[in-house]
């Protein structure tokens, strides 16, 4: 188990998990994946088994597995602006996370706090 972190740490780690989301660039859902497609042409190389090379981008939309084709000369922008999405989605989660964290310690230190505040008021009032 981890050791519970103040709420000023927790704050500044988050602050700076937004700072980071100020540099994020171009972005795309999705998985870059290269392929084998043959082009039908029964005298092409393909159609003795070597495949023609493709790249195509696989996404879900409302739980179905879309993909769209990739030029050669895109293969490289589409792959960062992929990695570019995995990184934003994972400082997403981050904070979400922290922010989670803070409300929990928030929760903790006013529990605390009163029950500090009725033991001294328990200490305090004249027994019978």
């Amino acid at each position: 188990m981890s050791p519970r972190l103040s709420i000023g740490v927790l704050t500044a780690r988050r602050e700076a998990r937004i700072r980071e989301l100020a540099s994020v660039g171009p972005l795309l859902q999705g998985s870059l994946a290269e392929i084998g497609v043959t082009c039908g042409n029964p005298n092409c190389r393909c159609a003795r088994g070597e495949k023609h090379r493709s790249h195509i981008l696989t996404r879900k939309v409302n739980g179905r597995t879309r993909s769209l084709y990739i030029p050669v000369d895109l293969v490289e922008d589409v792959r960062a602006w992929a990695g570019e999405h995995r990184r934003v989605k994972k400082l997403l989660k981050e904070i979400s996370e922290l922010s989670e964290k803070i409300i929990r310690a928030h929760v903790g230190t006013r529990r605390a706090a009163k029950a500090r505040q009725a033991v001294g008021a328990a200490s305090r009032s004249p027994g019978p």
